[in-house]
């Protein structure tokens, strides 16, 4: 049964394969279509070749060539096109443009090596393969595509192979010309991956049906970024923010039951409390897309000097030399494994998508952050601000002291007589030591920081914020003080570096807990924690709260 449909604009792609006759110096020809089925939304669609369905009107009337679908950034023009073997196929012009020497240039030494023609679809039917198979469409225009140089895979399209990963066409790589010759659309990946469902990925996997349509090529796009194979998929990455292993069930109302729609709206949603991140807030540099493996980063331990001298040919210049040395960075594993039920999976509101996505991703932020702030880099983990050699130390006492106004000024002085205060620098505390500083009082029984004028954590201290974050240890020893301590950290935390070597990995398991029907989730990825300068910290670690 055929189906009219609305115009809607929609592309594909192809090799870019010169087919050019001798003699056609400005000219190029290639096939810009097949039958070969794409995936769309969940099936498999054909556009047909005979003659009778495809109306090539449009490109044989000087239709553009175009960059990346961009009107704007015409390249070329059409001088012709036809059917021939149930393909489309056309011969262009190369414009004269500076963008377009430089896009046919980049065709020619294959660095741009993909065509994609822009259609609409006015008539379609199902076929006896099951596909969708649009029996009369439309070719808008054609384009010359930066998309990746493995063509088996790719966004907007499903194209599997069977070929290992070892053996299908890898980038190569490339030498693009100037940003602004480029700065046409966002990165298709890029764009794909503000759709990409984790939920829909779980659910393809627990099916054992395996990814299938978005999440199965993005997956296969970052295992070709990465030079590395997954058995469950690839979540890209677009951002960390913070929670606890849980199992969501619908019977209990703190462990999901509140989700089960019963007319709620989804804005009504109050999510369990979490701790609040505290480094990326202060302005930690976050490093992604790191080589796989340790790496070093070079840093400057001591710069050359500069002194006056006569200029009178009687003095000379003496000769000083600055010190170098590296912040070495190796991945260090870290992950989380949680479970949600199936009637979670079916019933869930708001969108459990959000939720599972956060409680996945944010639960290794959440120890990220903590990691950056006291990690003791023993074993696996990594080494955080407290354990860092060479942070300035205020000590409060031989059994630690409650903290005073008198340890923030002495914190903020040790950065400072290093030259590592800076305007953006700030303290990080906790909300036990914001609980006794926010009570000192003056002689005259007066707060010396004013309660009722903001909370501590929006207040300033001599002139720096004050972030409070209970992730900040609150179990320190100082003497006969065992496990009662709080820290306090003064310091420019752009010194800080968190270093992301992967992807978010997730492996899904349908089966442990099958007679539950309930499914396993367990996401990996791996960072370290670096401080380019550590003269830039200093902190108290033997602050009494009780």
């Amino acid at each position: 049964m055929k189906k009219t449909l609305s115009k809607k604009l929609d592309t594909r792609f192809l090799d870019l394969i010169d087919e050019t006759a001798d003699g056609q110096t400005d000219q190029m020809t290639f096939s810009f279509s097949s039958e070969t089925p794409v995936k769309r939304n969940g099936y498999n669609e054909v556009l047909d070749h005979s003659v009778e369905s495809v109306n090539l009107d449009r490109l044989k009337k000087d239709a553009p060539l175009l960059f990346n679908h961009d009107v704007d950034k015409p390249i070329g023009v059409v001088r012709n096109a036809w059917i021939e073997n149930n393909r489309g196929r056309a011969t262009i012009q190369w414009g004269t443009s500076d963008l377009a020497k430089q896009v046919r240039n980049d065709v020619e030494i294959g660095v741009l090596r993909n065509i994609s023609v822009g259609y609409t679809i006015e008539e379609e039917e199902e076929d006896k393969m099951g596909n969708i198979r649009a029996t009369r469409w439309t070719a808008h225009e054609v384009s010359v595509v930066a998309i990746p140089a493995d063509t088996s895979i790719g966004i907007g399209r499903s194209l599997p192979t069977n070929k290992p990963l070892n053996e299908r066409i890898m980038p190569q790589e490339q030498s693009f010309s100037p940003d602004h010759l480029y700065e046409s659309k966002p990165d298709e990946l890029e764009k794909e991956s503000r759709e990409f469902s984790v939920i829909k990925a779980v659910q393809s996997l627990a099916s054992g049906r395996g990814l299938v349509g978005r999440e199965a090529e993005i997956t296969r796009e970052i295992e070709i970024q990465r030079n590395k194979r997954t058995s469950g998929f690839f979540v890209p990455n677009t951002g960390w923010s913070n929670t606890q292993k849980r199992t969501y069930v619908t019977s209990s109302s703190s462990a999901g039951g509140d989700l089960v729609a019963t007319n709620k709206m989804p804005d009504e949603f109050i999510d369990i409390l979490r701790n609040k991140l505290a480094v990326t807030s202060l302005g930690a540099r976050t490093l992604t897309g790191m080589a796989p493996g340790n790496i070093e980063i070079p840093k400057r331990d001591t710069s050359g000097g500069a002194a006056f001298f006569g200029g009178d040919d009687a003095d000379s210049i003496s000769e000083t030399t600055g010190s170098f040395s590296t912040i070495s960075l190796s991945p260090h594993p870290l992950a989380s494994y949680q479970k949600f039920s199936h009637l979670m999976e079916l019933q869930a509101l708001p969108q459990i998508e959000e939720l599972i996505r956060s409680d996945m991703v944010e639960k290794l932020a959440q120890e990220i952050d903590i990691a950056a702030i006291a990690g003791t880099g023993s074993g696996a983990n990594p080494r955080g601000i407290l354990f860092t050699t060479g942070i300035g130390s205020v000590a409060g006492g031989t059994n630690g002291l409650a903290p005073t106004i008198d340890n923030l000024i002495d914190l903020k002085a040790e950065v400072g007589i290093d030259s590592g205060d800076a305007n953006s620098a700030s303290f990080l505390t906790n909300s036990k030591v914001e609980k006794v500083l926010s009570k000192l009082k003056d002689s005259q029984n007066n707060y010396l920081l004013n309660p009722y004028t903001s909370n501590l954590g929006d207040a300033q201290v001599c002139g720096r914020r004050m972030f409070v974050s209970n992730n900040v240890p609150s179990d320190l020893t100082k003497g006969s003080s065992s496990g009662v301590c709080s820290a306090i950290i003064y310091g420019d935390f752009s010194q800080l570096m968190v270093a992301v070597f992967s992807e978010l990995e997730v492996l899904v398991d349908p089966f442990t807990d099958f007679a539950k029907a309930t499914t396993g989730i367990r996401a990996i990825t791996s960072i370290d924690i670096g401080i380019r300068q550590p003269s830039a910290f200093a902190a108290m670690q033997d602050a009494l709260t009780a």
